[in-house]
Formats: structure tokens, C-alpha cells, sequence
């Protein structure tokens, strides 16, 4: 019986990353032999191996280098005539981390003809599992801000109060901050107060209301206008 030759082209123009959408992907060859065909944000695929197995026990396997030609031919010689037989092939990339895999079947049956046999390889980029836990709050809300007088002699006094209320009363209890003119009080965090005219004019003075969210804008603010005469 002659003996006959199997090319095995594996197919790295068909290397496939396994859970995208949008299909196999058609990487670039490199520009030279042993730079190898990039499968990964950071893996490169250089060499592939492949076993071959059949009737009779027959086995074949080696390593070929993956260049700059997208089809890598793989020559075995004196493979019997014979249905069954198998043809397993593997790429590790040089991230450490993507497999390419893939396997086909074919049969001999001409003895005075190159089979050319091709195996579709899947790339998998190992992925892990997160648990993301969600938590819900209702941000407070103002309901009223008074001051009483609205229009006050310099040296006197006007009398402020927020009233405010937190749906799910959380994550912390209701804390107070006032500021005039833009610019914060310091200490001054509760419900209530007393404004001092020191100056004639008009003067914005604001109530902010948090229920400990870190979020800066669930915090509600309001403001009135003081008029000094």
C-alpha cells in the first residue's frame, strides 16, 4: 500500500473568542515567522499542537509554528487508508491564560491524494463570577424653610426653621447644615436658626438636608432671602 500525506491546515484565521457577539474575530497575521498571531488584548498564539488518531491504533502528534501564515500546514506521512480518524488541536497563548481548541473528523480514502484536512480552533479567555449587592435609598426631602422676619433692622434678628422627612428613615438620621451668602456656619447643624443682620442689604441663606447618603447630590437644600435695612 503507497503511502499518502495529510496536510492538517489549522485554521487561526478562524480562531474564534469564545462569548463574543459579534462572531469569530479574523486577527492579523504577524509580519514574520514565531512573532504569531495575536488572540487576546494580551495573548499571542506562536506554535500549535495537534494529535492524530485512527483505525489500528494509529497516532501521530507534533508542534508547529504559527507565523505569519494564517493556515498552518501540518504533514504526516504514511497514514494507513482507514475511516475515523480524529485530528485534536491546541494553542496556548502567551498570556498565560487563553486556550485554542478544536477537533475534527476525516477519512483516507485515496492513497495518490493530499487530503487537506482543517480544524476549527475556539480561543477561551477564562472569565470568574461577581456577585454585585445593590442597596436602596430614598434621598430626604425639605417640606418647608421659614424665616420670620423676612426684612430685618441692622443689629436684629430673623428666626429660621426647616422641617424636612427621610421616606425609608436611612441610612442615618437627618443632619442639618446652614450657610449665608454661600458661605458654610460651622456648628450649626440643627434645625433651627438665629440670623444676626450685621450690614445693610440682601442676604441668601440656605438649609441643607442629609440623611448620610455619600452621594453629595441626595442631600436636598433650599434657601430664602433676608433683607438687612
Amino acid at each position: 500500500m503507497q503511502s499518502n500525506v495529510v496536510r492538517a491546515a489549522l485554521p487561526v484565521l478562524w480562531l474564534g473568542l469564545v462569548g463574543c457577539s459579534e462572531g469569530p474575530s479574523h486577527p492579523p497575521a504577524s509580519s514574520s515567522i514565531g512573532q504569531g498571531v495575536q488572540v487576546s488584548p494580551s495573548g499571542t498564539v506562536t506554535s500549535a499542537t495537534y494529535t492524530i488518531t485512527g483505525p489500528n491504533d494509529f497516532a501521530s502528534a507534533g508542534t508547529v509554528p504559527v507565523g505569519d501564515s494564517l493556515d498552518v500546514p501540518v504533514p504526516v506521512s504514511h497514514v494507513p487508508v482507514g475511516q475515523g480518524y480524529e485530528l485534536d488541536a491546541s494553542a496556548n497563548a502567551s498570556d498565560g491564560v487563553t486556550v485554542c481548541m478544536g477537533s475534527t473528523t476525516f477519512d483516507v480514502t485515496d492513497p495518490n491524494a493530499t487530503l487537506m484536512v482543517t480544524v476549527h480552533l475556539d480561543c477561551a479567555i477564562p472569565t470568574g463570577d461577581v456577585m454585585v449587592s445593590a442597596t436602596l435609598n430614598v434621598c430626604p426631602v425639605i417640606d418647608d424653610l421659614t424665616a420670620a422676619p423676612l426684612i430685618v433692622n441692622v443689629g436684629g434678628v430673623s428666626s429660621m426653621s426647616v422641617v424636612a422627612h427621610d421616606a425609608d428613615n436611612g441610612p442615618s438620621p437627618l443632619s442639618y447644615a446652614w450657610s449665608v451668602g454661600g458661605v458654610p456656619l460651622p456648628n450649626r447643624t440643627q434645625p433651627h436658626l438665629s440670623f444676626a443682620c450685621t450690614a445693610h442689604g440682601d442676604v441668601t441663606v440656605a438649609a441643607s438636608v442629609s440623611d448620610g447618603d455619600p452621594n453629595p447630590n441626595c442631600a436636598d437644600t433650599e434657601s430664602v432671602k433676608v433683607t438687612c435695612q
